[in-house]
């Protein structure tokens, strides 16, 4: 904190539609990223582990288990 002030950015990933890793993969490279900024806080689209257009793919436990893999 500088100033009583915290960096705080937005990132967007580049994505895979129900590639769970590789969007971990690149969230956590703007993680990265981002701390080396002094970013303190940092954004991120919504469903951005899953993919936005997974559709009926929502419902699989194959997506889920995997989104949760990545999340940990």
């Amino acid at each position: 904190m500088r100033d009583g002030f915290i960096k705080v950015a937005a990132g967007t990933p580049e994505i895979r539609v129900a590639d769970c890793a590789y969007n971990a993969k690149q969230c956590i490279d703007l993680i990265r990223r981002g701390a080396e900024q002094g970013v303190k806080v940092l954004c991120l689209p919504e469903l951005c582990l899953t993919g936005y257009t997974c559709a009926d793919l929502f419902l699989q436990d194959t997506l889920l288990t995997g989104a949760e893999l990545a999340l940990a």
